[in-house]
């Protein structure tokens, strides 16, 4: 580790904070502190399941300096959230998508080279994992940390829980490329998670798509009423649940996460989410969640009644509001992943997400596990860039 070699002292604070000890503890004294503080104070007295069903995990914190970090400790359950399971993500998930390929010889390959990672990861116990900077969210915002202070925390919780691997979730070198450099220096491997895309709301392919100016122009003409989260409350919570399961579950995946109502009205009354919606005839149609912190605006969750026709434009408008938002801020644009043309056609830039993942000290098969999942993915990697290349020569 980075700070073994350093010789740095370690006289800076690290604390693990749980259910038991959050109420005893002193919290740093800072915006950005509380706000996290604020998203995992509840989840980690109350459980995660209480707000999202396919949750098993336990929530604390970690307390570095200043920061507070969220930490999931992962069920070791395969029927998981992707969130919070590794298997779920990498396997299950995965499943999901090749059976919507229309290709059947790459599917067939597909789901050999699937079948492959379940025998890995379920011999090296991958789902045995403490996450750092989860905050049980698909995308989430990342921390700014020294290759020092990643070192001090890799060895705490390297003490708290040594039979664990340690992953950092969504990280890319796109916007939090000093926290990949960081997460490097101390011997962390970086696992290819999905494609995301960025936009930056001040670049030339941003404000000069054709796209995008016909988006934010549909929002001033749209017939329906755009409300912001002050004037949302608890009679609203239902439906915005609803418009969720109905796009992320049914429409999507059930491995994605199932946030309840209390899940919703959490992120409401403590202001994690910035939501905005739209309404007409008294009953909302869409919503969008969003986070704002470090210089970048995350996208979070969309939804919209999927039963309506399409011609209404209820995803395009949802999604032009969170770039509307985007550009008057001036702030970083983190889309997440999934219909990728119709975001790099509004000027987004594809780049991989990576899982961060410690796990010197854990025994060699532990460790081929992750040694496997990175090289398939890696391979996977190669060989779609191939494929590329040679249909770009016919």
């Amino acid at each position: 580790i980075w700070i073994l070699l350093s010789g740095i002292a370690m006289t800076s604070r690290i604390e693990i904070v749980d259910a038991d000890t959050a109420d005893s503890t002193s919290w740093p004294a800072n915006g950005e502190a509380d706000y996290v503080k604020r998203h995992v104070l509840p989840l980690m007295k109350n459980g995660p399941p209480s707000y999202i069903d396919n949750v098993k995990a336990r929530m604390m914190a970690l307390l570095v300096d200043d920061i507070v970090i969220p930490l999931v400790i992962a069920g070791g359950n395969y029927d998981d959230s992707n969130v919070c399971s590794i298997y779920s993500h990498y396997v299950k998930y995965a499943a999901e998508e090749v059976r919507r390929i229309n290709n059947p010889v790459m599917a067939l390959i597909l789901r050999a080279c699937l079948s492959f990672l379940s025998l890995a990861l379920k011999a090296g116990r991958a789902d045995k994992v403490v996450y750092a900077n989860n905050w049980l969210l698909t995308t989430n915002p990342c921390p700014t940390l020294s290759p020092e202070q990643i070192g001090r925390l890799t060895i705490a919780l390297i003490e708290r829980f040594p039979d664990r691997a340690i992953v950092f979730r969504s990280v890319n070198t796109h916007i939090y490329n000093d926290l990949f450099e960081a997460l490097q220096k101390n011997s962390y491997i970086m696992v290819r998670s999905r494609r995301v895309y960025i936009i930056n709301p001040t670049g030339k392919a941003f404000l000069k798509s054709k796209n995008v100016k016909r988006d934010l122009n549909f929002i001033g003409n749209t017939s329906y009423e755009v409300l912001d989260a002050d004037q949302l409350d608890e009679a609203d919570v239902g439906r915005i649940a609803q418009l969720y399961h109905a796009l992320y579950l049914r429409k999507y995946s059930f491995y994605n996460p199932q946030y309840n109502e209390k899940f919703f009205l959490h992120m409401l009354k403590q202001k994690i989410f910035a939501f905005q919606a739209l309404r007409k005839n008294g009953r909302i149609d869409a919503f969008i969640g969003y986070q704002m912190m470090r210089g970048v605006l995350t996208g979070t969750c969309l939804g919209y009644d999927t039963q309506l026709p399409g011609e209404l434009g209820l995803f395009r408008l949802a999604f032009a509001l969170m770039m509307a938002e985007a550009k008057r801020s001036g702030l970083m644009l983190h889309l997440s992943a999934g219909i990728g043309a119709y975001k790099v056609f509004r000027g987004a830039t594809p780049c991989i997400e990576f899982d961060a993942v410690y796990d010197h000290h854990l025994p060699i098969q532990r460790r081929l596990s992750w040694r496997c999942l990175k090289w398939s993915l890696d391979g996977w990697q190669r060989a779609e860039r191939l494929l590329l290349r040679k249909a770009e020569m016919l």
